[in-house]
């Protein structure tokens, strides 16, 4: 089933490129939820790739997922096969 996966990189003025944060959405309710936040459709029609996930959708995607991620990252949202 896929799933939605959540990254969180140093920005590049760090000189670091390297994964800091990951996690892996598979909740159906919770995918919607953020479908919706990030892409304003059904997770089912949301395409292969990531998108970088501005300030105001990652305070959204902390309510939803109900955790608060580390700050000073950016964060991309994709979606990953099972």
């Amino acid at each position: 089933m896929p799933c939605f996966s959540i990254t969180g990189f140093y920005p590049d003025d760090k000189n670091d490129d390297s994964l800091q944060f990951e996690i892996y959405i598979e909740d159906t309710e919770q995918k919607e939820a953020l479908a919706q936040i990030t892409e304003a459709k059904p997770f089912n029609k949301i395409e292969p790739g990531e998108l970088e996930i501005t300030e105001e959708q990652l305070s959204k995607i902390e309510k939803v997922l109900d955790r608060k991620f580390p700050d000073g990252l950016k964060y991309y949202i994709g979606t990953c096969a099972d």
